[in-house]
């Protein structure tokens, strides 16, 4: 028994080879065919001597007069009793390619106990119908080779070219450059390649590196992780042709540092004369991505500030390329509605797709009347590389769209507020994004974050509604004057935490969302949830959260991370350093993290096991903070050597509390809360840090007298 099938496919080809090893001709043994009436015809396709069997799979083309050619399904029980292998069943065309080039998928079978070494189709021919037919097929003894038969015409035949054919296709993309390779028939004459959703929903043009008859090579850059796609070459004449491509194995990423690090932007001169403010982070294929609002510390005069967001790159979270200055993302455009500034970056891709969108800020100076002011609306820009951005001639929503609540009026000098987006898919709707913002409310004296929702049957994000404002973010549950930098995620379980930054000149110790503190509150039901009772009040600081880390006293809007499982940071603008801080979300329990502070070697991963597999790992366990003993829990990837000490906030050494070889597996370790001597250590935040040759891990204590 055999199969023979022959799809609708795209190829690209190194090494060119073409070889005439099949025959095809009509039943009488002729090349052509001559009828008046509606004909049904046989075509036999047979190897020649040297081959001795037909190849395991060929494509079969043909090209006509306007007229339809139909290939007729046999009898299963007829056709699969002898040694031909005939046609008993079709599929019609999959793709408007497939239709456009009359390819169907036809199932053969026979009753040979091996390959056959002849194969027909049944025709059904229109009246004076005039056209031709060949068929191509990879070489089964060199992949990169194409076998190719003679033609044959009916009723002598038509002049116009065959469709592109794409036999096999590959891709390598081992970073941002995605390269694809086809291999097939009539690529000479291919004009356009690109990649394309299966569904239509996103495509990319390629750029042509070479190409012949038979093989084809196209790039593009691609930072994302290629789904399952299709490769469609097209001619000048209109003619396409495609063929599935693979999705990519996991993301090139190998090196994961556990530490706190930092992003700064360094003039030549080793100074850090920008302010990396409001921004947004991406794990590309090969890198992770950092975008942020510049603000030129030189600069005293507002207007003439923050005019651009920039971009560096990493491998590791540590090493920032380039190392001095900054690419440039995207800047305020002059005579558009976002000629002024440019703030705040949220960066999305959507599952199975491979452009990144990018919504920001943009504010409009302009004059209403006699006084001039400041418009702030929702933009939009879009990458596929990370590095060009296109964004779009105007913005994606306004204050004019939650006229029910955000204030309208921009006829005072200091403008509406209405900023600071921040995108991240519906928890509640699949297929649909949220929008957080903030924004004025109507009386001008609460500031309060706002959240939309994408509109239609997909997620569009040209196209958003209003879902109102979140009021327990407001001054009256807040006390903050000021709410910028709103961002959501989820906790291990499955708890809803809602950050943002909240400004009132009141001192640490306020229970307040106070100081210009990264705040949050938390929610079991939904990320925007109306319901005020339902949102943990009054909101807590991260600052007091995290045991009174006076580090955290200088972070301003935060931003969240989860790269893999198991992979979570937390990002936050840092106005004592000038610097984005970047800091390894440690979880104790369901609702309870712990952030590390010591940076350790960078430690290479396996690109597959590494991001879920074993991990040197350090955590609290039982009460934090605590009275009296305080217990932690280490899990050690393999038999190594490890040492857990309790350093103090100064960084010197308390006490060591294990040092020696330890097997695979949890150890529990308890500190009894003293020090050299015997000596009862004082109140205050103390940091556990195991050290071992795989690498450092750390975790906050608070120790209550």
């Amino acid at each position: 028994m055999r199969l023979a099938r022959w799809l609708a496919i795209l190829a690209f080809l190194l090494i060119p080879g073409v070889a005439q090893a099949i025959q095809l001709h009509w039943s009488s043994g002729a090349d052509t065919l001559t009828f008046a009436e509606a004909t049904r015809a046989i075509l036999v396709l047979r190897a020649d001597s040297a081959e001795v069997t037909l190849p395991p799979e060929w494509r079969l083309l043909w090209v006509g007069d306007s007229t339809e050619v139909q290939v007729v399904a046999l009898d299963s029980l007829e056709v699969c009793e002898g040694d031909t292998a005939q046609v008993y069943g079709v599929d019609g065309p999959a793709t408007p390619e497939d239709s456009t080039a009359h390819r169907i998928t036809a199932h053969f079978c026979s009753g040979g106990s091996g390959e056959a070494e002849r194969a027909t189709f049944v025709l059904d021919l229109p009246a004076w119908g005039r056209g031709k037919c060949k068929v191509v097929a990879l070489d089964p003894a060199d992949s990169t080779a194409v076998l190719e038969s003679n033609e044959v015409t009916f009723n002598g035949g038509v002049s116009d070219s065959f469709p592109p054919v794409i036999l096999s296709a590959s891709r390598s993309h081992p970073s941002t450059e995605l390269r694809v390779q086809a291999t097939g028939f009539g690529l000479a004459q291919t004009a356009t390649v690109e990649i394309a959703a299966q569904d239509g929903s996103w495509r990319l043009p390629m750029t042509i590196v070479e190409n012949n008859s038979i093989s084809l090579t196209a790039v593009a850059n691609v930072a994302a992780d290629l789904p399952s796609c299709l490769l469609r070459v097209g001619t000048q004449s209109g003619l396409v042709g495609s063929a599935p491509l693979d999705a990519d194995t996991a993301s090139a990423l190998s090196v994961q540092p556990a530490c706190v690090s930092y992003m700064r932007e360094y003039d030549t001169d080793g100074h850090t004369y920008i302010q990396p403010k409001d921004f947004a982070v991406v794990a590309s294929r090969d890198s992770f991505h950092i975008f942020y609002i510049r603000r030129d510390m030189r600069i005293t005069d507002g207007n003439l500030n923050e005019k651009s967001i920039g971009h560096k790159r990493s491998h590791n979270l540590n090493d920032w390329d380039p190392t001095t200055g900054t690419m440039i993302a995207l800047e305020a455009r002059p005579g558009q509605w976002d000629n002024h500034h440019v703030w705040a970056p949220s960066i999305v891709k959507k599952s199975n797709d491979i452009t990144y969108w990018m919504f920001y800020t943009g504010v409009k100076d302009t004059t209403i009347g006699s006084l001039r002011t400041q418009v702030q609306r929702i933009g939009l820009a879009s990458s596929t590389d990370l590095n060009i951005w296109t964004p779009e001639n105007t913005w994606v929503y306004s204050h004019n769209q939650a006229q029910s609540w955000a204030e309208q009026d921009s006829s005072l000098s200091s403008g509406q507020q209405f900023r600071d987006p921040f995108v991240m898919e519906d928890p509640d709707s699949a297929g649909h994004y949220l929008m957080f913002f903030v924004a004025g409310s109507h009386n001008r004296q609460r500031m309060v974050v706002g959240v939309a929702r994408t509109r239609g049957p997909t997620a569009d994000f040209h196209n958003w509604y209003d879902v109102g404002p979140l009021w327990n973010t407001d001054a009256v549950h807040t006390r903050a004057s000021i709410v910028e930098s709103p961002h959501a995620f989820a906790d291990p379980g499955g708890r809803w935490w809602l950050y943002y930054t909240g400004w009132n000149p009141r001192t640490p110790t306020d229970s307040t969302c106070d100081s210009a503190f990264v705040c949050f509150e938390t929610n079991d039901v939904s990320p925007i949830d109306a319901d005020t009772t339902r949102w943990s009040a009054p909101p807590d600081t991260l600052y007091r959260f995290l045991g009174g880390d006076q580090t955290l006293q200088f972070w301003h809007g935060s931003e969240y991370l989860k790269w893999a499982p198991g992979y979570e940071y937390l990002f936050a603008y840092d106005d004592n350093q000038h610097s984005v801080d970047i800091s390894e979300i440690s979880w104790h329990g369901p609702h309870v993290f712990a952030l590390n502070d010591s940076c350790a070697p960078s430690v290479p991963l396996a690109v597959d096991a590494g991001r879920g597999g074993p991990q040197l790992a350090l955590m609290v366990v039982g009460a934090n903070p605590a009275r009296g003993r305080i217990s932690f829990r280490i899990e050690v990837p393999y038999k190594m050597h490890v040492r857990l000490a309790i350093y103090d906030v100064l960084g010197r050494r308390v006490k060591t509390l294990l040092d020696e070889e330890v097997p695979a597996g949890e150890h529990i370790v308890h500190w009894d809360g003293k020090g050299a001597g015997d000596v009862a250590a004082g109140s205050g935040l103390y940091f556990g840090r195991v050290t071992s040759e795989s690498g450092q891990r750390a975790a906050r204590v608070v120790l209550i007298r």
